[in-house]
């Protein structure tokens, strides 16, 4: 009688053991919503404010933005002022001079000088100059407007980058933390059948294999889950890097039916919002533009600059001349077009034009790499998204199969007709599904954010619609 009820309470509480087991996850993600703290949103707008690498996009993007005023600034006057002061002698010889004055006639061949010793000096010179054709302005201002485009286009891609790698690090912790709720629940379940089938072998009703194979499960449980608790340490730190702050309990997709009815689209459809909305590709052409206009520089005659220029000089000097004080005083006020036309510069030009064509060759290349490499990006997330749906759908009949087999054994295990082994193996199975449902769930989410991502339309909105699914 000892034996037969000690071997009833041995049924009853494994029984007991194995529903709590099967039950764990649920029970972790509930505790971990209770203490929630954190959502994607919130994670996303922490690491606006901190990621180090954005900031320093960001500050790129206002040096950036600068350079439209740079290139604007070639057609615009310029306006230089210069002077000096000055001390020395000036010594002056001039012949073969006419010299013409009233009542003294007019005389060739005259020879005078002029000398200023320990003279001070001073001048002065204000000069206006306009450009009024030059290809190399041109150029230059096409490639800075282009820089400055592209500076939106780097700082659009950084903060895509930035929002996909919070998700990735967010959804990571919350896996990870899965897995260790798995391995925990696995590792009692087979202390719990250790002791039972322990009990039952001193009663003489088991096998020791039976106590072998629960220690040897329960060993294996607890090596696994140390290395599922430092893996879940290093996800916690990566999203810790990113937002700047404290580890705190992550909200969870609460609404399952809606995380799986995301929508994939159209693929063509995507592909084409990708081909003119992705940030790289956007580099690209704008690369192809400055090349062109770098070879705009070198064509035949484009050379030639013309400008307008207005300047005024004035010059002063006092010092000791021929018998007494010299003075000498100088002002002019010019107007005047300038031409400027390189004749030859030693083979210069030509050199540049053939570089120029073949990095314009080069930019168009790489552009068209980039076209390839967004589509094939395009095509991989909307695959995994399509996939991880499919996933979801298999893993949630696989669960239901699970809940029938852990009942089934459970069920031969209170009539004496499974080991206990079996249902914890059940059990393990169950939990193990539903970790990944919810790996796949998560995928479905990664996914849809990579495939806007790709399409350069990842933004808060995108992000809020997910964020949306978390309870």
């Amino acid at each position: 009688m000892k034996h037969g009820a000690e071997d009833v309470s041995f049924r009853t509480v494994a029984a007991m053991k194995f529903g709590l087991y099967a039950s764990a996850i649920a029970v972790a993600a509930v505790c971990s919503v209770a203490h929630a703290e954190t959502d994607l949103l919130a994670a996303a707008h922490d690491a606006l404010m901190h990621d180090p690498v954005y900031a320093a996009a960001v500050a790129q993007n206002q040096a950036d933005a600068t350079r439209r005023k740079q290139g604007r600034s070639g057609f615009l006057p310029q306006v230089l002022a210069t002077g000096n002061m000055r001390y020395g002698t000036l010594d002056q010889e001039t012949t073969g001079a006419h010299f013409a004055g009233g009542g003294f006639g007019s005389s060739n061949g005259i020879a005078f000088d002029t000398r200023a010793a320990g003279a001070t000096g001073a001048g002065w010179a204000v000069t206006i100059k306009e450009n009024l054709y030059s290809a190399a302005k041109n150029a230059d201002a096409r490639q800075m407007n282009n820089a400055a485009d592209a500076g939106d286009a780097s700082l659009r891609l950084a903060r895509q980058t930035l929002l996909l790698q919070v998700a990735q690090a967010y959804f990571a912790v919350l896996a990870a933390e899965d897995d260790v709720a798995a391995l925990k629940s696995t590792r009692e379940a087979a202390l719990e059948a250790s002791r039972i089938a322990q009990g039952r072998f001193e009663a003489g009703e088991a096998a020791i294999t039976d106590v072998n194979d629960a220690r040897a499960r329960a060993d294996l449980a607890r090596a696994q889950k140390l290395a599922a608790e430092t893996a879940l340490d290093l996800r916690r730190a990566e999203l810790r890097d990113l937002t700047g702050n404290a580890d705190t309990a992550l909200r969870r997709p609460g609404n399952a039916a809606a995380v799986e009815s995301i929508p994939a689209g159209d693929l063509a459809d995507w592909q084409s919002r990708a081909m003119t909305g992705n940030p790289l590709i956007e580099l690209r052409r704008l690369g192809v533009d400055s090349a062109k206009a770098e070879t705009s520089r070198y064509r035949p005659g484009a050379g030639t600059t013309v400008d307008a220029f207005a300047s005024y000089i004035g010059d002063r000097m006092n010092g000791a001349g021929y018998g007494g004080n010299s003075s000498m005083r100088s002002n002019s006020a010019v107007v005047g077009i300038m031409v400027t036309i390189p004749l030859y510069t030693g083979g210069l030009r030509s050199a540049k034009a053939e570089e120029s064509a073949a990095l314009l060759n080069r930019a168009g290349l790489d552009e068209d790499a980039a076209r390839v490499a967004v589509a094939r990006e395009v095509r991989q997330a909307f695959l995994g998204l399509q996939s991880s749906k499919v996933q979801v759908t298999a893993l949630t009949q696989a669960l239901r199969s699970a809940e029938l087999q852990l009942d089934a054994n459970r069920t031969g295990f209170e009539a004496g007709d499974r080991p206990s082994i079996d249902v914890l193996n059940a059990g393990q199975a169950l939990f193990a599904t539903r970790r990944d449902l919810a790996a796949a769930r998560y995928q479905v989410a990664l996914n849809r954010l990579r495939l806007s991502a790709a399409a350069g339309e990842l933004d808060e909105e995108q992000l809020a619609r997910i964020n949306a699914l978390l309870r």
